[in-house]
């Protein structure tokens, strides 16, 4: 065989192996088991606002619900804010009454998600709402899956891996979107007196919750 042949078969042979490779990372997506869950639930938290997302593959729907710090729940008497995500998560999901085979949370300071923002997406973003929206128009790209893994350091401190992140992109990028304000009663929230202490409260307003809990569900 002459050296040039030897020569373009080697890279022949090197570029099928890329090849093969690239395919078996990408298809380790698709085939996990937190992209194939047929509900995922995320907590996605930008300071002082809270953001509960969940993914219904059934429906082909990405819901999107804000709860400001000073959401309070009057039934169960408790807060949404806490140190703890998945509790706070798990809160969000008894209020809604839905369940999810997967949770996943994020926890970001403004600046963390502004960096996020100009990583992904190459602009600044208004809030979470804002970057879910810009996702949809942006669109999931084929060799983003390369790049997954890194972004997920982006989201601050968090419990996601590459598969929960590239089934969130791909599907804002693919499925209907709902968006909600705070389901509360009042815009502002009030300032009330508790043994001496004030706190600010924004109380949840039931009927609104059957609302989009009746989205989800129907």
């Amino acid at each position: 065989m002459k050296k040039s042949s030897k020569i373009i078969l080697t890279i022949v042979l090197i570029f099928v192996a890329i090849v093969s490779v690239a395919f078996l990372y990408y298809r380790s997506f698709l085939t996990s088991p937190d992209y194939r869950a047929s509900a995922v639930h995320y907590l996605f938290r930008v300071d002082d606002e809270s953001y509960f997302v969940r993914i219904d593959d059934e429906k082909r729907m990405v819901f999107v619900v804000s709860f400001p710090k000073e959401s309070y729940d009057p039934v169960r008497k408790e807060t949404l804010f806490s140190e703890r995500p998945l509790s706070d998560l798990e809160k969000m999901e008894n209020l809604l009454g839905v369940k999810a085979e997967r949770v996943f949370y994020s926890v970001m300071s403004k600046e963390e998600f502004q960096n996020l923002c100009r990583n992904i997406l190459n602009t600044n973003c208004e809030d979470f709402p804002d970057f879910v929206k810009e996702l949809s128009k942006r669109k999931m790209r084929f060799f983003d899956f390369i790049f997954v893994g890194s972004w997920v350091k982006k989201f601050g401190f968090n419990n996601l891996n590459r598969f929960a992140l590239y089934k969130l992109l791909e599907k804002v990028s693919s499925y209907a979107i709902d968006i909600f304000g705070p389901p509360s009663i009042t815009k502002k929230p009030v300032t009330i007196e508790v043994k001496g202490r004030e706190y600010k409260r924004l109380y949840i307003d039931q009927e609104k919750l059957k609302v989009i809990s009746g989205e989800m569900k129907n």
